[in-house]
């Protein structure tokens, strides 16, 4: 109990505001330092600028045809060429060579298809070339479906009504190398095959080119690329939309771009949207994935019993990002696995957990995950803004990370960031504010804070409710959490209006700079218990300054957390 009092009075002795008087912080309150610290702050906060949602690609009008009775037979080609006027044509067409094909517009010119003893309306076989223009297609079979080597483009057309599939390339994947190129087009409103399937593209490998096009009303996928061992798969899309993948009964259902094994991908400005599992899925444990997603925005996620989340990186993938916007995900916003993630100009907005009790997360990052980050915003995500957990990484600067809410199924939580069990996180010109619980929470993990800002941390919305299961009794809401052997290294941090600024037992603090911490209006500036050396613990905080804070030190043992 002496050391206690020892500390006490050290700390005591660089208060502004007195051991136990409230004292309202004015300006003239904050040294020089820390002046300086909080205009920084204000200046380095995140400037974020969303990109904008590209607009809707100009399609024609969808046409479906119930029948063939009121359509006229296809004729033949002739010179590799079948010219088209306006009007319904019925038959199936197989190209074995090099074939173009062309309407009078997607609204007068329209195919039907209602063989299912077909693979398509248009079957393209292997090494042939097609070129598909300003055409509708539909039938009770697939739109297009492609063999090995192939080339299929697609332009000004619309594919919707077929069944299981839109455009079907390589089934096999194995030595598919072929080419898909959709401009200006529209694909969706796919009727779902005997088992259930249906989806937009469904890619084997190659080369594969989406632009100005539209992708709605699927089940399974608006996109999916399968790849193959040792060789990538080359995917641009820019300038379109998928939307409407509806499916989520099942796990493989509700993916709005998904992609495995070897791939370069790049999705630009563009948008995904309406999913029921995921916006972008991703993965290998083989083979790298490079995907780049720029000026990209992504909104809503349906809510389904099955698990889900946002953007998905899995295995061995490196995200390159640039002006994403995301809003309404569920599950996850971003989760990595083993990946690399560089982002710049990343804001999630409102992230709902599922349900399942292990996400609601606007970023988690776990398992062997590398991300470096600048200008990100995190505002009102359930359970808490930032998870890294295990053995990963993070460095962030120029961020926000505001409003986190508790999980709605249990009120616990709402932490702004939560570093455990191995991870370690750099934070550096940034703000936690109106999150509950704790600002941050490190369990076992080594953060850095630089010209951070903490403050206005409020209690779990259970306390509220009077409903918590775990520790009830406890009011939570502090700046920062640190137990379990965790590791706190600062300089220039502002910890204001939380319960207790800095809560900490069974770990360190490490003063790297020459800037103060600054503790304002907390009911406790500092609680720390189990504490080996308290000697160095009032040492790293001996340049810090305390003002109408209610009282400077205690030592009352408290629950703590041991995760999430």
């Amino acid at each position: 109990m002496i050391v206690f009092v020892i500390v006490f009075i050290a700390l005591s002795l660089f208060s502004c505001g007195g051991v136990s008087e409230n004292v309202p912080v004015e300006k003239e309150d904050f040294d020089e330092i820390n002046d300086e610290a909080i205009e920084k702050c204000v200046e380095n906060s995140v400037s974020y600028q969303r990109p904008e949602l590209p607009q809707k690609p100009e399609i024609a009008e969808i046409k479906k045809y119930g029948g063939n009775s009121e359509c006229i037979p296809l004729p033949d080609a002739e010179s590799g060429e079948l010219i088209l006027g306006e009007g319904c044509f019925s038959g199936c067409i197989k190209a074995e060579n090099k074939l173009r094909i062309s309407g009078k517009g997607a609204e007068n010119t329209i195919i039907v298809c209602n063989d299912e003893e077909k693979q398509a309306v248009i079957e393209v076989e292997q090494n042939a070339e097609v070129t598909l223009e300003n055409v509708s297609i539909s039938g009770n079979v697939r739109c297009i479906f492609a063999e090995n080597g192939s080339r299929t483009t697609v332009k000004k057309s619309v594919l919707s009504h077929c069944a299981k599939g839109g455009i079907n390339i390589c089934p096999d994947e194995a030595g598919c190398r072929a080419d898909l190129t959709v401009t200006d087009s529209f694909i969706g409103d796919i009727d779902e095959a005997a088992s259930g399937i249906s989806y937009g593209i469904s890619f084997g490998n190659g080369t594969l080119s989406v632009s100005g096009s539209m992708i709605s009303g699927v089940n399974s996928f608006g996109i999916a690329v399968w790849g193959e061992s040792g060789n990538s798969n080359k995917i641009n899309m820019e300038n379109s939309v998928i939307s409407g993948v509806y499916g989520g009964l099942r796990s493989y259902e509700g993916l709005g771009f998904y992609a495995e094994n070897s791939a370069d991908i790049v999705i630009k400005k563009s948008s995904i949207s309406d999913t029921a599992t995921s916006f972008v899925f991703v993965s290998s444990e083989s083979d790298e994935i490079n995907l780049k997603l720029i000026d990209f925005t992504a909104e809503n996620i349906l809510e389904t019993l099955e698990e889900q989340g946002g953007i998905v990186l899995d295995g061995r993938v490196k995200g390159c990002f640039e002006r994403i916007s995301m809003e309404m995900s569920r599950g996850n916003g971003i989760f990595s696995r083993g990946a690399v993630l560089y982002a710049e100009d990343l804001a999630v907005k409102s992230v709902f957990s599922d349900g399942l009790e292990e996400n609601g997360f606007a970023l988690q990052l776990v398992d062997g995950s590398e991300s470096f980050i600048k200008r990100l915003s995190v505002n009102s995500a359930e359970k808490a803004g930032i998870l890294l957990d295990g053995v990963c990484s993070a460095d962030i600067e120029d961020f926000e990370i505001i409003s986190t809410k508790s999980d709605s199924y249990t009120g616990e939580f709402g932490v702004g960031a939560a570093i455990q069990n191995g991870a370690a996180a750099r934070f550096e010109n940034g703000l936690f504010s109106e999150n509950r619980e704790t600002g941050i929470l490190a369990v076992s993990a080594e953060i850095s804070l630089k010209n951070v800002e903490i403050k206005n941390t409020l209690p779990r919305r259970c306390t509220e409710n009077k409903n918590c299961v775990f520790a009830p009794k406890t009011d939570f809401g502090h700046g920062i959490s640190l137990y379990s052997s965790s590791l706190l290294r600062f300089d220039a941090m502002t910890i204001f209006n939380n319960n207790n600024g800095l809560n900490i037992s069974d770990s360190e603090l490490l003063s790297f700079g020459s800037k103060k911490l600054f503790f304002g209006n907390n009911m406790t500036a500092v609680n720390a218990w189990n504490i080996n050396d308290f000697n160095m613990l009032e040492e790293n905080l001996s340049n810090s300054s305390f003002c109408g804070n209610g009282s400077v030190f205690t030592s009352d043992s408290q629950p703590v957390r041991d995760g999430l």
